[in-house]
């Protein structure tokens, strides 16, 4: 957390919701730019190391983001969990670290395509020496704190050393990069994009989402959700008319309401409420 996009009362809503939901909830920490008063008392304020609280990184690319995996700021030997501060939580995120059973393993939102992460992309990678690899998103991540080189320590290495490889410049391009041998996608019934969730550029696959049961039942798995893209921010969300159809910049639409998206868009207008009354008060 940084600058003042995000009020206080958003940390405490999603912490809120995340204790709601997961009962072996150990620790919550909040890396932020300053000690922030309005914060709860239980969530742990930890300032960015001296090496990422440069300028440059809080720019274009968030290269500050890859300060969630320096071990000075987690808890001690333990799988974790990361959140953007723009992510509902709807059920266990237990579910999710479960997913790190080695200190090496890194997960993080798969690309949205058909190959995604997998044994393809590892041997493309290791092949062209990394100049070719899968990007993820890092909206919502798992991790274990005891990694024995972390993405934090190699993007600093690389840093200065002077690497101006073009994996460098943006978090996600870089956490990819750097754990390209390990990584693996979250599974999709465990946490999705809005915009992925919801959106698809064929009217096809926007039918088969609102008849398939499969898809049903994959959506009321979900535990996360989370609203990359400043179209779909909880103020924006909430000025939606039902059945409004929606979009994003790459091409995919879709159409607000119950019938297209189900239990979750009730769900996400709760959220989206919540959110915005605690950031009047």
């Amino acid at each position: 957390m940084w600058g003042d996009a995000y009020p206080d009362a958003s940390v405490n809503t999603l912490v809120e919701s995340v204790r709601r939901h997961s009962p072996r909830l150990s620790h919550v920490v909040l890396l932020t730019d300053r000690q922030r008063s309005l914060i709860d008392a239980d969530i742990q304020q930890m300032p960015f190391p001296a090496f990422f609280d440069r300028p440059e990184f809080f720019g274009h690319g968030y290269r500050v983001k890859l300060a969630v995996f320096a071990r000075s700021v987690l808890p001690l030997d333990t799988p974790c969990v990361y959140l953007d501060l723009d992510t509902m939580v709807t059920g266990d995120l237990g579910g999710i670290a479960a997913l790190v059973k080695r200190p090496s393993d890194v997960f993080m939102l798969p690309p949205g395509n058909l190959i995604s992460f997998g044994l393809l992309r590892r041997v493309a990678f290791r092949l062209t020496r990394g100049k070719r690899f899968a990007t993820g998103n890092s909206s919502v991540m798992a991790y274990h704190s005891a990694a024995r080189t972390s993405v934090a320590d190699l993007f600093e290495r690389h840093y200065l050393s002077g690497d101006v490889g073009p994996y460098m410049g943006i978090d996600d391009t870089f956490i990819s990069w750097a754990a390209q041998p390990v990584l693996r996608g979250i599974p999709t019934s465990l946490a999705v994009t809005f915009r992925r969730e919801f959106l698809a550029r064929s009217r096809v696959v926007l039918w088969y989402q609102k008849y398939s049961p499969i898809r049903r039942n994959h959506r009321s798995n979900v535990v996360a959700i989370t609203f990359n893209g400043t179209r779909y921010k909880p103020e924006e969300l909430l000025k939606l008319k039902t059945g409004e159809r929606i979009s994003d910049a790459r091409g995919r639409f879709g159409y607000w309401s119950d019938e297209q998206m189900g239990p979750l868009r009730e769900q996400i207008l709760t959220y989206c409420r919540l959110v915005v009354s605690k950031k009047q008060t």
